[in-house]
Formats: C-alpha cells, sequence, structure tokens
C-alpha cells in the first residue's frame, strides 16, 4: 500500500489565478510561471502538477499541539491548536506537538538554526556572498520562539537576497527557503527532527491580494497525528478561470514569483545548527558539494553548493469515474481514502460543493509526493496515461534529507554526512542506492518523461557523492583505493551508452553519469577494490672473490663485477 504522503494540503477558498491559465500562457513567461488550471468539467477529478520544488512553495513556519483518537502516530486528529509558545492555553506540554521552522537569516537575535550566508560561484569559481534585502514574508502569527534546550527550532522566516552582478530575467534577486520538520509526542520532553529541505528561487515581486499559507482549520477524518496538513496559500481572491497563481511566495500585498535560474552559476548557503543534520542529503543540483563540522559552541556548521538543473514536469486532469487504463489499475490496488485526499482539494468549478459525499475533498490534486516506491509507481502511471512527453520544464536549486537505516551501521557519528544523491529526474527513490548483492552494484531507480514540451529528447543526469569510509564499509572493503563503473539498464533490460565520470577526491568518492534516456532507467554503479602488488620475495646471496665475501640480497640478486656466487 502507498504510504500517506508527507504533505496533505487542501484549499477550501475560492481564490482565482493572477497570470493565466496553465493551459493557456503567453509564450513569454517561463515555466517557473507555469500555472495549472481548473478542471475541464464540474465532475470530480483527480490531477497531478508534479514539479520537484513546490514543497518549498508558500512553506510557512508554524507550531501546533494536537490531540487525537489514540496516542499512536496514525490516530485521527481531534483537535489542533496553533502555538506561540509551548504551555500556553491549548498548547498543553503534554500534547502532540509538530514544528515546520523556516531558517532566517543570522543576526544579533537569531544566533542558531539559521543561514550564515548565501553564496554563489561564478564560471571562475570566485565567490560572491548575495547581500541580505529583508525576510519574506517576515513575521506572521505563526511565527514562534523555539527553545534548543528541548530540540524546538526557532519558526523564523524565509528572506531574499541581492546578486547585483548575476541577473536573472525578472532581475537580481533571490529567494532562500530553508526549514526544518520536527514533532514531539505525549508527554515526551524533546522534539526529534522528521525533515531538512531547501530550495532557492530566483524572483521579483508583484502586488495583489493573495491567500497567505496557514495551518489546516479542519478536522478531516483522513488526517493523522503523523500527517501533516495546510491551507494553502497562492490563490487570488478575484475571480479568473484558475484558482491558482503563480506565486510561490505570498505576503499582506503581494506575492514573488519565479524565474528561470541561472544554469552556469554555482548558488550555494551555509547553515548554523542546534538541530543537527545526519545521513544523506537528495535533491536537485549538478555538480553537488557539502561539508559538516563543528562550531565552537558545539553547533553543527553545514554548508551545500551546486548548478540549478532543470526538471521536466507532469501535469493532468482525469475524471475519476474514467481514468486511463494505467491509471486506473494502479489507484485500484490503492487505499481509496489516500487517493481521494492525498493532495490539494480542489472545489467544483461552479464554486458551490467544497468536500464531496465522502467528506473528502471534491477534486484532489496531486503534488506533494513522497519520494518512496509507491510514489515512484504512481508517477510511472501517470506518464503512462498522459504520454511520454513533460507537461513543461523547471529550472530548480533544492536539497533535502532523507530517512534511511540502510546502512545506518555505516554511518558513524551523530553529525556526519554519509553521502549526497541529486538527479534531474522527475522522479525517484528518495533513498540511498539500495545495494543488489546478486550484482554487487548500488541500483538507483529514476522515471521521466521521454521529451521535453519541445519535442527535444530529455537527457538524464545522476550524481553520487559518497563517503570513502561508508562506501568500504557497504561492500566491507579495506582503505585500499576503489575503482568503479557506472551502467545505465533501460526498463526493458537493454544497456544504455551514457558519459560516466567516478573519481575519488579526499574522503569522498565522486560519480556521475550524464545523457541517459528515460523512461525509468535503472542507474547501476559497481564499485571494485584495487588489488595489491604482492610483495616480491627477497633472496641473500653469498659472492665470493679470492678470500673476500659479500653478501647480496634483493628479488634477483646478482654478484658485483669480479665477484662469483658461491
Amino acid at each position: 500500500m502507498m504510504k500517506l504522503q508527507s504533505k496533505l494540503i487542501t484549499a477550501v477558498v475560492l481564490p482565482l489565478a493572477i497570470i493565466g491559465s496553465g493551459l493557456a500562457q503567453a509564450n513569454t513567461l517561463p515555466d517557473e510561471q507555469f500555472v495549472v488550471g481548473n478542471p475541464p468539467t464540474n465532475e470530480r477529478y483527480t490531477g497531478i502538477n508534479l514539479a520537484d520544488a513546490d514543497f518549498a512553495v508558500d512553506s510557512f513556519s508554524s507550531l501546533e499541539a494536537m490531540t487525537g483518537n489514540g496516542t499512536t502516530p496514525n490516530a485521527t486528529i481531534t483537535s489542533r491548536t496553533p502555538c506561540q509558545k509551548i504551555g500556553s492555553a491549548g498548547c498543553e506540554a503534554d500534547k502532540y506537538f509538530q514544528y515546520n521552522a523556516l531558517l532566517g537569516f543570522c543576526d544579533s537575535t537569531l544566533t542558531t538554526d539559521c543561514v550564515t550566508k548565501v553564496f554563489a560561484r561564478d564560471q571562475s569559481g570566485k565567490e560572491v556572498l548575495g547581500k541580505f534585502v529583508e525576510n519574506y514574508p517576515g513575521t506572521t502569527e505563526y511565527t514562534y520562539l523555539g527553545d534548543s534546550s528541548i530540540g524546538l527550532p526557532t519558526g523564523a522566516s524565509s528572506f531574499i537576497v541581492d546578486f547585483p552582478d548575476l541577473a536573472h530575467q525578472g532581475g537580481t534577486q533571490y529567494l532562500v527557503v530553508a526549514y526544518l520538520q520536527g514533532s514531539r509526542s505525549f508527554n515526551q520532553t524533546q522534539f526529534r527532527i522528521e525533515n531538512f529541505n531547501s530550495a532557492i528561487f530566483a524572483v521579483s515581486k508583484v502586488s495583489g491580494n493573495f491567500s497567505i499559507p496557514k495551518p489546516e482549520p479542519k478536522l478531516r477524518p483522513d488526517i493523522t497525528l503523523k500527517g501533516r496538513s495546510t491551507s494553502a496559500g497562492g490563490f487570488n481572491q478575484n475571480q479568473s478561470v484558475s484558482r491558482r497563481s503563480a506565486c510561490i511566495k505570498t505576503a499582506p500585498g503581494g506575492c514573488l514569483i519565479a524565474w528561470t535560474l541561472p544554469s552556469d552559476i554555482t548558488f550555494g548557503y551555509s547553515l548554523k545548527l542546534h538541530e543537527k543534520i545526519k545521513g544523506w542529503l537528495h535533491g536537485r543540483l549538478s555538480d553537488a558539494q557539502a561539508t559538516i563540522t563543528s562550531a565552537s559552541d558545539g553547533d553543527q556548521l553545514l554548508s551545500i553548493e551546486g548548478k540549478p538543473t532543470l526538471i521536466p514536469a507532469v501535469y493532468a486532469w482525469f475524471k475519476k469515474s474514467d481514468y486511463p487504463a494505467p491509471l486506473g489499475k494502479f489507484y485500484s490496488s490503492q487505499d481509496a481514502k489516500l487517493v481521494n485526499a492525498n493532495g490539494l482539494g480542489w472545489p467544483s468549478n461552479d464554486g458551490v460543493t467544497i468536500d464531496g459525499p465522502d467528506g473528502l475533498p471534491y477534486s484532489i490534486l496531486k503534488e506533494g509526493f513522497g519520494y518512496e516506491e509507491g510514489s515512484f509507481k504512481e508517477v510511472l502511471a501517470w506518464i503512462d496515461s498522459i504520454g511520454d512527453k513533460a507537461s513543461y520544464a523547471r529550472s530548480a536549486w533544492s536539497i533535502r534529507s532523507m530517512e534511511s537505516q540502510q546502512y545506518e551501521k555505516c554511518m558513524k557519528g551523530s553529525d556526519t554526512l554519509s553521502g549526497i544523491v541529486t538527479t534531474n529526474s522527475t522522479m525517484y527513490i528518495g533513498n540511498p542506492p539500495t545495494f543488489n548483492r546478486a550484482d554487487q552494484t548500488l541500483d538507483y531507480k529514476v522515471v521521466s518523461p521521454h521529451y521535453l514540451p519541445d519535442g527535444s529528447e530529455f537527457k538524464g543526469s545522476y550524481d553520487l557523492a559518497i563517503k570513502g569510509d561508508v562506501a568500504r564499509c557497504i561492500y566491507g572493503f579495506s582503505s585500499a583505493p576503489i575503482s568503479a563503473t557506472i551502467s545505465i539498464i533501460s526498463s526493458d533490460g537493454t544497456s544504455q551508452v551514457a558519459t560516466t565520470l567516478v573519481r575519488e577526491k579526499g574522503e569522498w568518492l565522486f560519480l556521475s553519469a550524464k545523457n541517459f534516456t528515460f523512461s525509468s532507467p535503472t542507474v547501476k554503479v559497481k564499485l571494485k577494490q584495487a588489488s595489491k602488488k604482492p610483495l616480491a620475495k627477497t633472496v641473500t646471496i653469498t659472492c665470493i672473490k679470492g678470500k673476500a665475501i659479500k653478501k647480496v640480497s634483493g628479488s634477483k640478486p646478482v654478484c658485483p663485477a669480479g665477484y662469483r656466487k658461491k
């Protein structure tokens, strides 16, 4: 059964779009401003809008106290209260708590769980610092003060920086979104981190009246304690053909819209974290690099950088009563409640009906996919139903944490980063590559449409940076050098020709595969231990010259001139 997605969103307003329908946009607008349209008719629909950076769009800080019809994570929520601090009315310490903490720009008042710098590197490698412009959206009724003694980071604001010499089509400003998600169960003291997420967008401002994201006020029967649900923002309050706008971050009186990121510029940031990240990262970067060190006060210092990538996106609506065969086959095998609830709730086109007779959203738009096997199969069913061509393609810069105990015995220390997996594929399994014992390979699944919107063939990229000691531990290797090969196996079992690169630098092993094609190939990495040359056997001989005697040692000893072997 497919897992409940971590991002369950509803929208119950009747706000409509400012920048046109996703089906009929002006050619001058970049795909970063693609806007989904309403379903074609007034019937109930299921839709998909899969564009990777959506997890960061209109993210916001919040701390909520909850009760349920039980005390397990799967219990249905019976009450939820936004909190400014633990212990206030409705936020008693014995409740279940969940936080979403945007990491602000470090200053005199915010000294931990914050971003210390944002930087870029041009083609020459010169580092340029981004100049802080403003917090966006700034303080809201849901931002809150953290408490490091119980592992609760401050819920601050995303922010804008300016790179005057690094212009994009909409200006020189960039939005930095980085946030931690965590929770604390009933009667516990310490919070634990569940996820780390981050993204960088090229942006400009527009004025208007838009809905602002907030905690979901409704208590629906499908929402559990461990699930996450919000009331989505970025909707325009005026009439239009679409309820969506091109906003990626809203504030009172306006919003930010995205532009294409410069593809030849390396972007990065450095974080100072009291709540430490460990394990593996995955995301949408090329030439990704990351380092983790410790500050003098014990905080974790994390630096990440890389170039943006182009990601094919998938968008469509289908009637719930008339799915195409691949989608119908997949959904018939799934829990109907999850199918009809997991995504962005969409009211009827006439605006009269918000929920269906089952109490679930009238229509549902699936956006917040988890990067696991169930979501992978679901996206593949959509691609098979829509056709093997992307609906649009966006530039993206994002990096996220992944939870996996797959190689836990090989991950040493609580502050250790073990590896980074990045790809430009539409969907992938967001875990470390799986160790295939039969083939002795690290296998990684990816899926994308075969073609870009303009009809050109989409070329895939895959990069793996893995700590050398972790790779050796997985394979049981010694400290001797490692060699590797990369192969791309298509879904029909045939092998593809791709450009591959393997190198070991310092404590890291870097593997890269470029220019392979889709729809759902498997990347296979095979590591080998370099063999040690056997030590040559030392032989000693005795050489004589009259009464003089000399002993000569070596693998093939020879007597000196004038001497003979005894």
